[in-house]
């Protein structure tokens, strides 16, 4: 009788307690979801990576030979435009990497 109480509480407990799931490394990996079921769906793709264009390079209007003691204003004056040119060639930042959403191999926007 015992055996018999014992596997009618077994078989009640199988059945009964769905919400249960096996953990572990040997425990077979089970989906919650339906529409998780093909983990091939769920992969993102490979980003696309794009080379860095190559900086411009800077301006070269001033030689150490141009700075004379006679005037050192004019070749100050030069230097400073060439600093402002060199500040206005600088690209601009990259946008941010976009994320994309995908949900049961849909994109969703």
């Amino acid at each position: 009788m015992t055996r018999l109480t014992l596997a009618f509480c077994l078989l009640a407990g199988a059945a009964g307690c769905t919400g249960f799931r096996p953990v572990g490394p040997l425990a077979r990996a089970l989906p919650t979801d339906p529409g998780q079921s093909d983990p091939a769906k769920n992969t993102s793709p490979e980003p696309i990576v794009l080379a860095a264009p190559p900086p411009t390079p800077p301006l070269n209007l001033v030689d150490p030979s141009d700075v004379t003691a006679t005037d050192p204003y004019a070749a100050a004056q030069k230097l400073l435009s060439e600093i402002e040119g060199d500040r206005k060639t600088i690209p601009t930042a990259p946008r941010t990497a976009e994320v994309s959403r995908y949900k049961n191999g849909v994109k969703q926007n």
